[in-house]
């Protein structure tokens, strides 16, 4: 669908990297620096190739990649919701939701993950829950991004409403 052409360049624009967490050692706490911090190196790497080739449209790729960065560190937020714009893109909403969704489990503040749960809601004809992402959204959007954001997504998708309006 044409509607969400405008995604890619917002959910990329978004995109923040987020302080991995530390993998879990059985050894004690100082070896356990060494292989958190090779574990962090590969995973930043893994996730700005797959921001790349996701800035790239070239989503069918990115997807391996931050499933790996997921496996590394099951708590990047901002990986989970790449993974949803990638699968978004590929018109598999149903795992675009599933990663969304989790991104915003570990970090309520990932905007591009509303969006993609605004639009990929909408896109599967549940404008109710598409509402209702988009008014959990509001509130953690500044002044000019809220006036921006909800006049793209109230024009891309009709039958969502604002509230007061």
């Amino acid at each position: 669908m044409h509607r969400a052409r405008w995604l890619p360049g917002i959910l990329l624009a978004m995109t923040v990297l987020s302080a991995a967490d530390r993998l879990e050692a059985s050894v004690d706490p100082e070896a356990r620096l060494v292989p958190a911090v090779v574990a962090d190196e590969v995973s930043d790497s893994l996730f700005a190739t797959g921001g790349r080739l996701y800035a790239q449209r070239r989503f069918q790729e990115a997807i391996p990649l931050f499933l790996r960065v997921i496996e590394i560190d099951p708590r990047n937020g901002n990986a989970y919701a790449l993974l949803g714009g990638s699968y978004f893109q590929l018109g598999d909403y149903a795992q675009a939701i599933g990663a969304f969704e989790r991104a915003i489990q570990l970090d309520e503040g990932i905007k591009l993950a509303y969006i993609g749960l605004v639009s990929a809601n909408y896109l599967t004809e549940r404008v109710s829950d598409a509402q209702q992402w988009m008014l959990r959204l509001i509130p953690i959007l500044t002044g000019e991004e809220r006036d921006r954001y909800l006049a793209t997504l109230t024009s891309q998708f009709p039958g969502l409403e604002l509230p007061g309006s």
